[in-house]
């Protein structure tokens, strides 16, 4: 390799480390990958003894205890529509916490923390008003894998909305 090469290989990882990366838990459902904003969330944890509550949305499948807290556990799944529940005793929860309201994501599992930079990520498609469509933030795709990146103001508005 010449020394020019060295030099652009050099100059061009350097640019890739300097990019500002926004950074998204990733968590399968269905087989598919989402993103949550890093920043949204509290914790992840194992769902034990959910406390389950009569008359709230299909997708809230009931609350638990978090250190004297009280969390509702929805079923991202159902929210979408699908047509099966996650057994929770395999699920994760991604606790978020807006606006100091605490609410459990249960999902397939959690994967890793993956860094995208604004030209990784395109907005989402059109897709309607409907469960998903609505809840997508945008796309990211790095290294040949795309992530569905979940709006999270959104999920917690249909959360409240289903509770009112």
């Amino acid at each position: 390799m010449s020394a020019e090469a060295e030099i652009l290989d050099d100059y061009s990882l350097q640019g890739e480390a300097e990019r500002p990366r926004r950074e998204f838990l990733t968590c399968t459902l269905e087989g598919e990958t989402y993103g949550i904003d890093i920043l949204r969330v509290q914790e992840i944890r194992e769902i034990d003894r959910v406390t389950r509550i009569p008359h709230v949305a299909r997708f809230t499948r009931g609350v638990i205890n978090l250190r004297g807290a009280i969390v509702p556990i929805v079923d991202l799944g159902l929210m979408f529509g699908f047509p099966q529940r996650i057994d929770l005793a395999k699920a994760s929860a991604i606790v978020l916490n807006v606006d100091r309201r605490l609410v459990g994501l249960a999902v397939s599992s959690v994967a890793d923390v993956v860094g995208l930079a604004d030209d990784e990520i395109v907005p989402a498609p059109e897709l309607g008003e409907r469960a998903i469509g609505a809840a997508l933030a945008g796309i990211g795709t790095r290294d040949g894998i795309s992530v569905m990146l979940l709006d999270v103001d959104h999920l917690m508005r249909r959360v409240r909305e289903e509770r009112e």
